[in-house]
């Protein structure tokens, strides 16, 4: 046989002949080892100086029940996660290697046992000067006590401790018993001061942006130090109260911000019922909604409604420390602090059934990052109306709401919003406070 070439290729005949039955190179074999089974093998943990065995067995189940390399990895480092979560750790880092199935070692940094920390809290139209002090992971299984002494410009002096224990060693459930006691001065919206003293347990669980929390309260509550100007329904409503009620509160939370959020929304209800023994029987439900869209860069959309309602199951009179109030540079902007609804002479008396809503956009300024423009308009009312049974009533308390409108500066910062606002009130009944002008607020919350 003799070689030709092919003169476009350069190859003979020979070559190509040979080459039709050249057999392929085998490739190398791709082995997933995240799906390759594995168990694992031991556990030890250093760094920690105090770690409870029945805890650290819970927290470390679902590890010891993994099937897969993968598997047994996501759930080690999701162990060590919560050790941080709980403040039992600073710092983890995970180790796995290969022994009688798969080691596993946690090396940690140990957490603070104690901590102290002074600070100042905003909202309520009020500011309060705050010590916290805090004791960690108390019994080796990530509970803790914290212990809270405030002083505000309303609040003369209040104080709560709160014992919080997590469940099945997650830091996403927790059982929580609490004592508070708190004295504010409501002047000048309402001629009197209210002490507060109360017991409470709960148990939260957080599932993603959704929490529910089932809580009960034992708290008595007195109106007391009225002026020699309160008025007569202000002094009928004085003296003291007991209410024992169990509380659910259900919260679907994907914002961005809790302060000044760009984007997704807040649901959240709250339904009470009170008359587990005390003086108090009553009802009460409330809804908050909020809904923010970015329209373009820098520019933001929110709208937010408000609404809640209370009813009296034994015929008596509401007390006031459980009615809503409306109003103020938080709630409907253009008016006083609790200076929409009931009034008698110079004191808020709150209602039974309320509403609030609220638009506002945020605008982009230049060379500013952390301040935006911001136009909004408001409306609410609040009135005493349910135990009445009035429908003409009712229909004028949904049909006249309490409104402004308004433009102002809105400062961004994470722990806290700072607005700063031109009001325009435009509907307003005859016992509203008006605050048409400058209106500052501070604090986390708003409509």
């Amino acid at each position: 046989m003799t070689d030709s070439t092919d003169g476009k290729s350069g190859m003979t005949a020979r070559d190509i002949f040979n080459g039709a039955f050249r057999q392929p190179s085998p490739q190398p074999a791709v082995i997933d080892l995240g799906s390759q089974p594995a168990q694992a093998g031991k556990f030890t943990i250093t760094g920690v100086s105090r770690i409870r065995p029945s805890f650290l067995s819970t927290l470390l189940q679902p590890t010891f029940s993994a099937t897969t390399v993968k598997q047994l990895a996501d759930e080690a480092r999701e162990a060590a996660g919560k050790l941080q979560a709980l403040g039992i750790a600073k710092q983890v880092s995970v180790e796995l290697d290969k022994g009688d199935g798969i080691n596993v070692h946690f090396r940690c940094q140990d957490g603070s046992r104690f901590a102290v920390r002074t600070g100042v809290d905003v909202g309520g139209d009020e500011g309060t000067a705050n010590v916290v002090g805090r004791l960690n992971n108390i019994w080796g299984g990530g509970e803790s006590f914290e212990a809270n002494y405030a002083r505000g410009t309303k609040t003369a002096a209040a104080f709560r401790g709160v014992l919080a224990v997590p469940l099945a060693a997650d830091p996403q459930r927790c059982f929580e018993v609490s004592a508070s006691q708190a004295t504010t001065d409501q002047r000048p919206y309402t001629g009197h001061d209210e002490v507060r003293r109360s017991l409470g347990a709960l148990i939260r669980k957080q599932a993603g942006p959704v929490q529910h929390e089932v809580a009960y309260a034992l708290a008595w509550r007195e109106i007391a130090g009225l002026g020699h100007k309160a008025s007569p329904s202000l002094r009928a409503l004085a003296g003291h109260s007991v209410k024992s009620g169990i509380t659910y509160t259900c919260t679907y939370d994907d914002r961005d911000s809790l302060t000044v959020p760009t984007q997704g929304a807040l649901i959240k209800s709250v339904a009470e019922v009170a008359g587990l023994g005390g003086s108090v029987q009553l009802a009460k439900a409330q809804v908050e909604l909020q809904s923010n869209r970015p329209l373009a860069p820098g520019y933001v959309l929110s709208v937010g409604a408000q609404v809640g309602a209370l009813w009296s199951l034994d015929g008596q009179r509401v007390p006031l420390a459980d009615r809503f109030f409306v109003g103020g540079a938080h709630s409907v902007r253009g008016f006083e602090y609790r200076g929409i609804g009931p009034r008698d002479k110079a004191d808020s008396l709150g209602g039974d059934v309320f509403y609030a809503a609220g638009l506002s956009l945020l605008t982009p300024l230049p060379r500013v990052e952390a301040l935006r423009g911001h136009l909004w308009a408001n409306a609410g009312q609040c009135a005493l109306l349910l135990n009445q049974r009035k429908a003409n009533e009712f229909m004028r308390f949904l049909s006249s709401p309490s409104a402004s409108i308004g433009f102002g500066l809105v400062y961004r910062h994470s722990m806290v919003r700072a607005e700063l606002s031109w009001c325009i009130p435009i509907a307003a009944t005859s016992s509203d406070r008006l605050k048409a002008g400058l209106q500052f607020g501070l604090g986390f919350q708003f409509l």
